[in-house]
């Protein structure tokens, strides 16, 4: 039983479109993501404290709508992405992975046994309350579960062969904000450094066979160069800042009838 197909359409050389949601608690901002054509949706944990009622109904009209949706959580402890992971998401995103021991604990932490200590809820939300056998469950979950980690810091980047190497880790995310930072340069996102450091981890996931991602700019040139890099996972759009947006530039304009 096919959950949402975004790991394969990865594995086939696609490129996924990818929101964040920090502001939204309705189910319906799933809904206006799909339509929009993302690929994914990021309910993010780890820079607010979204409640887990809303965050269960965005996960589960994220899989009915077939946007796969994701949770970013404030670490990597093990508790937490399983937790997530049975309440629907099809993924997780881990931020501060800076070694490949962490990286494989994540791993271990999103995968089911005997390969990790993901947990078996008695009912996936997954499946729509559709009957499922938990051995088509597993299987089916297996396969379209996502772990990814962001690399944001000088160590994290030195070692990013090492944790693209590992096993059950599928994208590693650039996050050019944080990483500027921690070079000691904050938003400074034409720095050659930071840009340097992108073409590194861009180069490891090569030699892994693992997708490259990159977030933290807006700008249509930056975007532009993270392709040209081979950055597939493209963190395109948040719902603060789109609304931020949005809603000055339709102020400005009537303004100015």
């Amino acid at each position: 039983m096919q959950v949402n197909g975004l790991k394969s359409r990865l594995a086939a050389g696609d490129t996924a479109l990818v929101a964040t949601l920090q502001l939204a608690r309705s189910g319906d901002s799933a809904r206006v993501f799909a339509r929009a054509g993302y690929d994914a949706l990021v309910l993010d944990a780890e820079h607010n404290l979204i409640g887990p009622d809303a965050m269960g109904e965005i996960l589960l009209a994220a899989l009915d709508a077939g946007i796969a949706p994701l949770v970013r959580l404030p670490d990597a402890a093990p508790g937490p992405i399983g937790q997530a992971l049975s309440a629907g998401a099809l993924g997780v995103v881990i931020p501060r992975v800076e070694t490949a021991d962490l990286a494989e604990a994540v791993a271990r932490a999103a995968a089911f046994a005997p390969r990790g200590r993901r947990p078996l809820p008695p009912v996936f939300p997954h499946f729509r309350r559709v009957p499922t056998a938990q051995a088509e469950a597993v299987a089916s979950l297996a396969a379209e579960t996502l772990v990814v980690v962001i690399i944001e810091t000088r160590q994290a980047v030195a070692n990013a062969a090492a944790i693209a190497a590992v096993e059950g880790v599928d994208v590693l995310f650039l996050g050019a904000s944080d990483l500027s930072a921690d070079l000691g340069r904050p938003g400074a996102k034409d720095d050659p450094a930071l840009w340097d450091a992108a073409a590194a981890v861009a180069a490891a996931c090569r030699a892994a066979g693992k997708v490259p991602g990159m977030g933290g700019i807006v700008e249509d040139a930056h975007f532009a160069r993270a392709r040209a890099l081979g950055m597939r996972w493209i963190s395109a759009a948040h719902d603060a800042t789109l609304l931020q947006a949005a809603a000055t530039e339709r102020a400005k304009r009537l303004r100015a009838l």
